[in-house]
């Protein structure tokens, strides 16, 4: 039997519309990534100096939140509200706190644009001086205006980090690297599952299985192996099994409700969108707006800002990708026991 030119026009366009989404998916980002909205405090004694700085920082794309103390902004950023803050004494002095172990994309980012402020300000210091050192008369007003130019000269961004990569892998390189397996682990472990083992509540209790120890050896590989993590393994790799368990369960849901096209949505879902969009390589604020959001309601995604919360945070910053996973475990385990896919293909 000859496949119909409704079949073969159905096909090609929908593998067109595939290879527009992977377009779309791994060259938006690319080419639009920059400063979305991402969260960084500022504390400044001075007025002036804070709306000034706040403005500034805001036609740069920050979403600037004020604090009223550096154990303010310290507490902030270990809880994950913000990636780094400035802090400006009353002498002019700039501090840069920041948890690199968050994004080093971002931690570098906004390090580069504290040291764009910190020469702007000695070069408006400087202006100011250099009249009043040509005009006057006064020995001694000459030369202690020209040691306080000479103090300016010397200031410097002072950087402070509060939560860092292991020395092992400073910039956190292999999470980054460890999108696609994120995003491809529970999906091949589900195909080889759904094909492999017989009967319903064999795959289910095999699926469960494969999140335990997989998440268990993931953990192991990224902490003991390649050393981008030194937190607690057990606590992580609970973030890494509820990722495994979410992407697996999803995928064996899809499989049992729809077949092969659960497949396919599922591959659509989690690699050609969720790798790109995961934001492990920089941050989720650092993507376009919409996609940046997108990627963090996707598996991999969630599961990238959980192992960062769970590693570095002490869990803090987590409850978001929490319900996520959550979400798609529960949907998945629901379909998988509604579907009837692969119990007629076993009477077949």
């Amino acid at each position: 039997m000859r496949s119909s030119y409704k079949m073969i026009t159905a096909l090609v366009v929908g593998l067109t519309v595939i290879l527009a989404i992977m377009m779309t998916a791994f060259s938006l980002p690319a080419v639009k990534s920059g400063v979305n909205n991402v969260p960084v405090g500022l504390v400044a004694e001075n007025k002036q100096t804070n709306d000034k700085l706040s403005k500034a920082l805001d036609e740069k794309g920050f979403k600037v939140k004020q604090y009223k103390s550096e154990a303010a902004i310290k507490d902030a950023i270990n809880n994950r509200k913000i990636y780094g803050a400035y802090e400006f004494s009353s002498q002019g002095e700039m501090t840069f706190y920041q948890a690199s172990a968050a994004s080093t994309a971002v931690s570098q980012l906004l390090n580069q644009v504290g040291q764009g402020i910190v020469t702007q300000q000695k070069a408006a210091a400087k202006q100011q001086l250099a009249p009043m050192i040509a005009q006057s008369q006064d020995i001694n007003m000459v030369k202690q205006l020209q040691e306080k130019s000479q103090a300016i000269d010397a200031r410097s961004l002072k950087v402070v980090e509060l939560k860092s990569f292991p020395k092992a892998d400073p910039k956190g390189t292999g999470l980054a690297a460890g999108a696609l397996p994120l995003a491809l682990g529970g999906w091949i472990g589900a195909v080889a599952i759904a094909n492999a083992i017989k009967g319903k509540r064999e795959k289910f209790l095999t699926a469960l299985a494969f999140a335990v120890v997989g998440g268990l050896g993931l953990t192991a590989v990224i902490q003991y192996g390649i050393g981008t993590f030194d937190g607690n393994y057990f606590l992580t790799s609970l973030g890494a099994m509820l990722g495994i368990a979410a992407t697996a369960f999803f995928v064996l849901g899809l499989l049992e409700v729809m077949g092969n096209a659960g497949l396919g949505i599922a591959a659509v879902m989690l690699i050609l969108l969720g790798n790109p969009l995961s934001g492990l390589s920089s941050a989720p604020e650092m993507l376009p707006k919409f996609w940046g959001a997108l990627g963090q309601l996707l598996p991999p995604g969630a599961t990238g800002s959980l192992l960062r919360s769970f590693a570095f945070f002490d869990g803090k910053g987590a409850t978001e990708a929490l319900w996520v996973l959550i979400t798609y475990v529960v949907v998945g385990i629901i379909l998988f026991f509604i579907g009837k896919k692969s119990e007629m293909k076993e009477v077949i």
